[in-house]
This record gives structure tokens, C-alpha cells and sequence, in this order.
């Protein structure tokens, strides 16, 4: 009887010192998260600008148009201007991701 529950307490603190090595695993990925978020509030403005762009002006036209208009033109021209962007945004991932781009 006293060795069951003795089992059983045991069994109870390995999983939670498995629950506890798990969040702490989730601690690193959300500072992780933090930094990047904090990178991002900053760049927001210029990737938005870059995206609102395309959206309204070249997205009718061939991705070889498109990428030399936004890469030789617009995005040294907003450097330029010092309007904080992403280094090589791609509108199109600001726009939508991955798994969104796949199904297109």
C-alpha cells in the first residue's frame, strides 16, 4: 500500500518535471519571440509601405517587373528616405505565408 503510493508520487513528480522542462524549453522560444516582435514593431512601417505598394501598383504585372520595380526601385528608395524596413522584404511574405503562397 505505502509503496503504491510511494510509486505513484514518484510517477506524479517525473511528469511534472517533464511539464516543467517543457515550459522552460517555451520560456527560450518567447523571449526568442520577444526580440523578434520588438525588430518587427520597428521595421512594420516600411514592410507595410512596400506591401501597400505592391498591392495597389504592380500586382498585375509578371514577377519580373514586379521584383525590379520593389528591389531596384522602391526599397532604395524608402533606404533613402531612412523609412525602417526589413533587409530584402518580400512583399509577398508580409502579404501572406507560406502555407498560403503553397495552396496559390
Amino acid at each position: 500500500m505505502v509503496e503504491d503510493e510511494a510509486q505513484a508520487l514518484k510517477d506524479q513528480l517525473d511528469l511534472a518535471n517533464r511539464l516543467v522542462n517543457g515550459l522552460s524549453d517555451e520560456n527560450a522560444r518567447w523571449k526568442l519571440n520577444v526580440v523578434n516582435y520588438k525588430n518587427e514593431k520597428f521595421t512594420m512601417i516600411g514592410d507595410a509601405l512596400v506591401s501597400a505598394a505592391f498591392v495597389s501598383y504592380i500586382g498585375p504585372f509578371n514577377s519580373k517587373f514586379r521584383s525590379q520595380l520593389w528591389k531596384d526601385q522602391w526599397i532604395p528608395d524608402s533606404c533613402e528616405r531612412k523609412i525602417p524596413q526589413t533587409p530584402d522584404i518580400d512583399p509577398l511574405y508580409v502579404l501572406a505565408t507560406s502555407a498560403d503562397q503553397a495552396v496559390w
